[in-house]
C-alpha cells in the first residue's frame, strides 16, 4: 500500500505508457515521474529555492526505485527549507568527487613516474645528448633490464636502500665482475639523478665502498683487453689475409690506423682527403670522450698499406675494380657511403663482426693446441687489444716517438692546461710512424698474396 500522501505504486508506474509528448504524474510532496515518448521514466523533484521554482532530476526508473526516489526528494526538500540549493550542492559534491578521483590518478601517475624503472629512463634521456652513440643508451637499458629492473624496477626510488641494491646485483657481481661494476655504477648514477630532482634523499645506496661494509664481496682488479704481442703481428696479418669478407678488411684497417672499432666501422668515404697525402678525418662526435662537444676531429695519416685496404673495400662493396691512383676520384663519388657497411649497405658492420674474425681464426687450431692468436695469459686477442699491441711496439722499438704514438691513439692530454696550449696533432711526425708500423705488420719473410675476395653485388 502506498504511504499516506503518495499516489504512486510500482504497479501503477509499470503500467504507464509513452505518449506522443512527455507527460508527468505526481506522487505528492513535489515528487514527479516524467514519461518520455521513448518510454524512459525520469524522477523529478519540484522545489522552491530563493523564491524560484526548480525541477531537480533524481534519476531514472527503475534504476532509482520508488522508495529511493521518495527518500531523495525528502532530502532535497529539507535542504531547500534550510536555504540550501540542493542542485548546486549536488553539483559541488560531484565536482569534489571528480577532483578527488583526478588527484588520486595524479598521485598514482606521479608514483609510477618515481619508480626506479621510470627514473632510469628519464636519467638515460637526460644523459644521452652527451654520449657519442645511441648504442650507449641501448647498453644502459639492456643491462638495467636484465640485472636491475627485476629487483628495483617497480620500487619507488625514495625507498631503494643498500639491501635492495645488494639484491639487485648479487646475481652478476661475482659471476660477471665487469658487468656487475657497470650495473652498480649505472644504478648509482640513476639514484643521484633522482636525488638531484628531489625524488629521494641525497644518500646513494649504490656506493661500492659503503656496500663493501655491508658485505658486498671485493672483486679482483679488472684485467686489460687481451692483446697480441707485437712480434706476432706479421704472422697474424698473413693469416688475416686469408679471411674473406669485409669484416677482415675492417679489422686490418683498424690495426693499421691504431683506432677503435667503432671509429673504423662507421668510417665514410667523405671523411677521406688526398691533398698533400692521404688523411682520414674522424669527426669529433665519433671519438671516445666524456663529452663529444669537447672533442676535436682526429686526423689519421694513411699508410700505403691502409690505402690498399680501402681499394679492396671499394671493390668488395661496389663490385667495381679501382686502382690506388683512381681512389681519390672514386671516393669523392661515394660521398657519405660507409666504407665498411653491413649486408644492408646502409648500416655499419656490427661490433661483434670484427671480434668474430679473430674467433674464427683461433677456432682453426688443431685439437688441444693453444690459441694461435692470444695474449701472454692465453686469452684470445680482441680488436681493441691491437691498440695496445701498437703502443707496446712503439715503446719497444721507437721510444722517442711516444708522444706521436699517443696522438695516433687519440688519447686525451691528461692535464687540461697542457691540452689548452698543446694544439698540434703531430700529423707529419705520425706519417713515418704509421708507415713503419705497417712495414712491421707486413714484414713476414714469406708474405702471402691476399686471397681474392668474394665481391658483393652493387645495389
Amino acid at each position: 500500500m502506498p504511504r499516506k500522501g503518495n499516489s504512486l505504486d510500482v504497479k501503477t508506474i509499470d503500467a504507464l505508457k509513452p505518449r506522443g509528448a512527455p507527460y508527468r504524474v505526481s506522487d505528492g510532496g513535489g515528487l514527479l515521474l516524467e514519461v518520455k515518448p521513448s518510454g524512459a521514466k525520469i524522477w523529478l523533484c519540484r522545489l522552491t529555492v530563493d523564491g524560484k521554482r526548480r525541477d531537480m532530476g533524481l534519476g531514472g526508473y527503475p534504476t532509482v526505485s520508488l522508495k529511493e526516489a521518495r527518500e531523495r526528494a525528502e532530502a532535497a526538500r529539507k535542504l531547500a527549507e534550510r536555504g540550501t540549493d540542493p542542485i548546486a550542492a549536488r553539483e559541488a559534491e560531484a565536482a569534489a568527487r571528480k577532483a578527488a578521483r583526478e588527484a588520486e590518478a595524479r598521485a598514482a601517475e606521479e608514483a609510477k613516474a618515481r619508480t626506479f624503472r621510470a627514473v632510469s629512463e628519464a636519467c638515460i634521456k637526460a644523459l644521452s645528448p652527451e654520449w657519442k652513440s645511441d648504442r650507449t643508451a641501448d647498453l644502459w637499458r639492456t643491462s638495467l633490464d636484465v640485472h636491475a629492473h627485476p629487483t628495483l624496477g617497480n620500487m619507488p626510488v625514495a625507498e631503494i636502500d643498500r639491501a635492495a641494491v645488494m639484491r639487485a646485483i648479487q646475481g652478476v657481481w661475482q659471476s660477471r665482475p665487469a658487468t656487475g661494476r657497470k650495473v652498480l655504477r649505472r644504478i648509482g648514477t640513476i639514484l643521484r639523478y633522482a636525488a638531484a630532482h628531489g625524488m629521494r634523499a641525497n644518500d646513494n645506496p649504490a656506493d661500492a665502498r659503503m656496500l663493501r661494509h655491508a658485505g658486498l664481496p671485493r672483486l679482483p682488479g679488472g684485467r686489460k683487453q687481451p692483446s697480441l704481442p707485437w712480434q706476432k703481428m706479421p704472422a697474424f696479418m698473413v693469416a688475416l689475409d686469408k679471411m674473406p669478407g669485409l669484416a677482415p678488411l675492417a679489422l686490418r684497417f683498424a690495426i693499421l690506423t691504431a683506432l677503435r672499432s667503432n671509429e673504423v666501422r662507421c668510417a665514410r668515404w667523405s671523411e677521406l682527403s688526398f691533398d698533400g697525402g692521404a688523411v682520414w678525418t674522424v669527426p669529433g662526435e665519433r671519438m671516445k670522450a666524456k663529452k663529444a662537444a669537447d672533442v676535436e676531429p682526429h686526423r689519421v695519416p694513411l699508410s700505403d698499406a691502409a690505402l690498399a685496404v680501402l681499394v679492396q673495400a671499394y671493390k668488395l662493396t661496389t663490385g667495381q675494380d679501382v686502382t690506388a691512383e683512381e681512389l681519390p676520384r672514386r671516393a669523392a663519388l661515394r660521398g657519405d657511403a660507409l666504407i665498411f657497411p653491413s649486408a644492408t649497405l646502409t648500416t655499419p658492420l656490427s661490433d661483434m663482426a670484427l671480434s668474430a674474425v679473430i674467433r674464427r681464426m683461433n677456432e682453426a687450431r688443431l685439437d688441444g693446441a693453444p690459441l694461435p692468436w692470444r695474449d701472454p695469459d692465453g686469452r684470445g686477442a680482441v680488436p681493441h687489444g691491437f691498440r695496445a699491441t701498437f703502443s707496446t711496439w712503439v715503446d719497444d722499438t721507437r721510444p722517442t716517438e711516444r708522444e706521436a704514438a699517443e696522438r695516433a691513439l687519440a688519447h686525451e692530454v691528461g692535464n687540461k692546461v697542457s691540452a689548452a696550449y698543446r694544439r698540434s696533432d703531430l700529423l707529419e711526425r705520425r706519417r713515418p710512424l704509421m708507415e713503419a708500423w705497417a712495414g712491421h705488420c707486413f714484414a713476414a719473410p714469406h708474405k702471402a698474396a691476399p686471397v681474392p675476395l668474394r665481391r658483393r653485388k652493387a645495389g
